[in-house]
């Protein structure tokens, strides 16, 4: 029988393996250590550039709802009648289907808001394209009175803009004269004249501006270059506003040019042209900051693509702010609008 005295101690072990243990522990933890380490400042090094981006992105985000945004082109869909429309681009075939959009998205004058809400637009100025088609002076009269209603149920958020047919001109003065002195519209347009084909070189149109100019109104009209230099030229005392940087076939700097020019044109960024990279700056530079305005012929274009460029643009806020919307509002006070 073995004495317990004598046995090896196998729970107590010598100073040399105490030591080694120890040391071999101490490793161990370091280690742990530094494996946690890692563990822990791994997913932070990796967040880093998400965070970065992020915060870009908001600041961008709250830089874009900082601003006033005033469109000063928007085409209203009808809840009152089968959604007028046209087929297009290639053709200016009326499509009862067509809501003056690529496909039916907005298809009540609820949906449209909501849609501008969406894109930042707080305010705008709206015409009806039931005006637009009109074949008869009840036609244009119709859009113009469902316009005065919008406005009317969205008081401070709209304005209403009178379109007319000079082809019916008795009619079309009347009009003018009415949406101006009972509705209280400054704007007649957008007027186009490849919708309902007519020349703007007529004598009816002629009557139509003189109207326009003694009450004091603005007029915006969709026209090439060569119409663009007849209107201006023809009516130097009409305050004119044409859409698009663009037009067919048109040299874009031309166009800006010929506003910078004369102090009663105004040019927007909407439709053609708006995506140029470099054509804001280009129409700053030439035109100065206070005749650009904002507007993006909504339903055809979503208005944040036309925003968006005004928001990248190599300019400053105030510039950035005068373009999106306080260049439309010294316009309508120039006019005599209280809105």
């Amino acid at each position: 029988m073995t004495n317990t005295d004598e046995v090896p101690d196998r729970q107590q072990p010598s100073p040399r393996r105490q030591f080694l243990a120890k040391s071999l522990g101490m490793l161990g933890g370091l280690l742990t250590v530094e494996k946690s380490a890692k563990s822990v400042t791994a997913p932070d090094q990796q967040s880093q550039s998400p965070v970065t981006e992020t915060s870009a992105r908001q600041e961008s985000e709250r830089e874009l709802t900082s601003y006033r945004i005033f469109d000063a082109h928007l085409h209203s869909p009808s809840d009152e009648t089968n959604n007028f429309g046209l087929r297009w681009p290639g053709s200016w075939e009326v499509d009862p289907q067509g809501l003056w959009q690529w496909y039916p998205v907005t298809t009540t004058f609820a949906e449209f808001v909501a849609y501008l809400d969406r894109t930042g637009v707080q305010r705008g100025i709206i015409n009806s394209p039931r005006s637009q088609e009109a074949k008869s002076p009840a036609d244009f009269i119709a859009g113009n009175r469902e316009v005065a209603r919008y406005v009317e149920k969205y008081k401070g958020r709209f304005l209403g803009s009178c379109v007319v047919n000079p082809l019916f001109v008795d009619e079309a003065l009347k009009e003018i004269e009415y949406c101006r002195k009972q509705l209280g519209f400054v704007w007649v347009g957008e007027l186009h004249n490849e919708i309902v084909p007519y020349k703007y070189t007529i004598d009816e149109f002629e009557l139509l501006v003189d109207q326009v100019t003694k009450l004091n109104m603005v007029l915006a009209v969709s026209a090439g270059f060569e119409d663009m230099h007849y209107l201006i030229h023809k009516f130097p005392n009409t305050t004119l506003v044409f859409p698009n940087f663009e037009g067919k076939d048109d040299d874009i700097f031309a166009r800006i040019e010929l506003v910078a020019a004369h102090r009663n044109a105004y040019i927007e960024t909407s439709g053609l042209g708006h995506d140029r990279v470099g054509i804001l700056e280009n129409a700053v530079k030439t035109i100065g900051e206070d005749r650009i305005l904002y507007g993006s012929d909504f339903t055809f274009n979503c208005p944040a693509t036309v925003i968006g460029p005004i928001q990248n643009a190599s300019l400053s806020r105030q510039q950035k702010q005068k373009i999106l919307a306080e260049n439309v509002e010294a316009l309508l006070r120039k006019v005599g609008s209280s809105a």
